[in-house]
């Protein structure tokens, strides 16, 4: 069973999310960004209909994603057992949402236009942590 945040997690997420019809019908995307759980940073790499590669990366790394989703490892872990208990996020825990009501939002960027691709693909995004429900997940 994989712990959550690791890239064997991340990367049983990517292989479920590829696998959905519903994640590729939301159309290609081309975007990198981060997930930073507490120190612990990991970079997705989507292109085309699917999510192409996990990686552990640095804070440096953060310079070369377009935007990252930062929230302490406690939020994450409630962020995906609602996830895991509903089958998918409600109104109330997309990360469009997140980023609204969290002081400061969770939505960082190094580079304001690229940040725009968050607001471009944030279904597909959300569809990906959706996919998560199917995967039996310890912290």
């Amino acid at each position: 069973m994989p712990v959550f945040p690791s890239i064997e997690w991340f990367d049983t997420v990517r292989t479920a999310a590829n696998e959905t019809p519903e994640f590729r019908a939301l159309g290609s995307n081309e975007t990198n960004f981060g997930v930073k759980v507490g120190d612990q940073i990991i970079r997705l790499d989507f292109y085309a209909f699917e999510c192409v590669s996990v990686a552990e990366i640095d804070e440096d790394g953060l310079l070369d994603v377009d935007f990252y989703l930062e929230m302490e490892p406690e939020r994450w872990q409630s962020f995906i057992q609602h996830i895991q208990s509903n089958g998918v996020a409600d109104a109330q825990h997309t990360f469009n949402t997140l980023d609204l009501n969290e002081p400061g939002g969770i939505l960082r960027s190094h580079d304001p236009y690229r940040q725009n691709n968050f607001f471009r693909y944030h279904l597909t995004i959300q569809k990906f942590f959706d996919s998560a429900a199917a995967v039996e997940t310890t912290y």
